[in-house]
């Protein structure tokens, strides 16, 4: 797993023994701008996540992870910052590079991503997760959602357009 300057906490995975190993992380002021700059988003005001990693089936890795954010979006129809509070639980489970072809099928479920080396990057899946509970068309609370307007709608507002005929269109277009 290559890991991105951003947000990178590597594990070795010889701390992660035959019992649990439960570690907080937490991104910093710098790390939360580099991110939020990252996913084209104003803020993030804090990002954290909890982390129980335990050793499974021959080198394999499962991680359970809860992560809590507060971020600023950008509302897609006011043009508004307005703040967004995520929480949200996940599992992963982490398997050496060198079995991803010959085990990959055979695991679905939860969500696999393949470590090289002696480590794993958990500040990197933890942005991914944050990546991933975006609303990539976010709305302010108590906006209208309406995007598009109709012709019958600007009537209603009182905005009445001409419309010209298609022939007197493509006349003005002769004229230059």
């Amino acid at each position: 797993m290559n890991s991105c300057c951003e947000f990178s906490k590597k594990i070795f995975i010889n701390q992660i023994q035959k019992k649990e190993f439960r570690i907080t992380i937490e991104a910093d002021k710098s790390e939360r701008k580099a991110l939020a700059e990252r996913f084209s988003i104003p803020e993030i005001l804090s990002l954290s996540c909890f982390y129980k990693l335990a050793y499974f089936h021959g080198g394999h890795i499962r991680a359970q992870g809860m992560l809590k954010s507060s971020i600023i979006q950008n509302c897609v129809v006011s043009l508004e910052d307005f703040p967004v509070d995520i929480e949200d639980g996940f599992e992963l489970i982490f398997i050496p590079l060198s079995q991803v072809s010959s085990e990959l099928e055979e695991l679905d479920d939860p969500d696999i991503i393949p470590y090289d080396n002696d480590y794993i990057d958990i500040g990197e899946v933890t942005a991914q997760q944050l990546a991933l509970l975006l609303d990539p068309y976010p709305h302010r609370p108590n906006v209208e959602k309406k995007l598009i307007i109709k012709e019958k709608d600007l009537e209603i507002q009182g905005i009445k357009r001409k419309k010209d005929s298609p022939f007197k269109i493509l006349e003005k277009l002769k004229k230059g």
